[in-house]
């Protein structure tokens, strides 16, 4: 083709066909230029679907990560309502004269365990830390992303901080009062009952099991009446109260802010499908 265009351009020359020559050479110039610029735009559409494409796969894994922790914030929502329901119930026994039933104890036991979880944010994370961010064509999903991780931070600071101010220091307060267990031994041994000989054996041999399976008595047993007449005991189950109360409701606001960023990037996949 390059052979060609070169035999039209020396055959005008060789004829003295300047004038023709000129228009035939500014022709050229304009199909190189059209070329070039055609060359740049199927560049540009290539750059563009790959973006897209890239684009597709970030959001993907970001809602992957949303739904992940919208299940798992469920399950620890309703973990702290029930220990927050059972502290209610132990503190309430407090303003009646009578000794409460046996029946309270498994409200006393199951607040004295804690959980703390962190929404995945791994994503959104590398999104942020490598600036493939700008991955994404929409500025307000990008400064959605970036509130939503800073949020989600500051919150976890506060549930650690309550866990660290209130939760541990309750459990203090009960292993004062109640430095072993209000259990019986005739409790212990009706548990031995309900449990198989073969795992009753391999809990015992354990050496790191701290009581003997042939105990005599239970050292340190703490009576009912005297705990819910103690003021340290009745403190220690506010403070476990505080602190469940207060991640009960601090996931709750975790939950709310993925549901909202996963309702933003359905509403955003819905625009681009009726968009196609």
């Amino acid at each position: 083709m390059i052979k060609f265009f070169r035999k039209i351009r020396q055959k005008m020359l060789n004829e003295n066909k300047f004038s023709k020559y000129m228009l035939y050479a500014i022709g050229e110039i304009i199909l190189v230029v059209i070329g070039i610029l055609i060359a740049f735009q199927v560049n540009e559409w290539s750059n563009q679907r790959h973006q897209a494409k890239a684009e597709e796969i970030v959001l993907t894994q970001l809602q992957n990560d949303l739904k992940k922790s919208q299940i798992e914030l469920e399950k620890i929502i309703d973990v702290y309502q029930e220990r927050t329901k059972a502290c209610a119930i132990v503190l309430r026994s407090f303003w009646k004269t009578e000794t409460p039933p046996d029946s309270i104890s498994k409200y006393i036991e199951i607040p004295g365990i804690t959980r703390i979880y962190s929404p995945i944010l791994g994503t959104a994370r590398s999104l942020i830390s490598s600036g493939k961010i700008d991955l994404l064509s929409s500025y307000e999903l990008k400064n959605d992303i970036v509130s939503y991780v800073e949020k989600v931070d500051a919150k976890l600071i506060d549930i650690k901080r309550h866990e660290e101010s209130y939760f541990r220091k309750g459990k203090e307060l009960i292993f004062d009062v109640m430095p072993n267990t209000y259990l019986s031994k005739e409790d212990y041994n009706n548990s031995f009952e309900e449990t198989s000989p073969e795992d009753l054996k391999a809990y015992f041999e354990n050496e790191l099991v701290p009581m003997p399976m042939d105990f005599d008595k239970v050292p340190f047993q703490s009576d009912f009446n005297d705990l819910f007449q103690n003021e340290k005991f009745y403190l220690a189950y506010k403070k476990l109260y505080i602190s469940h109360y207060n991640m009960y409701n601090i996931y709750g606001e975790i939950l709310e802010l993925t549901n909202e960023l996963l309702e933003k990037l359905d509403n955003l996949n819905m625009a681009k499908y009726a968009n196609k």
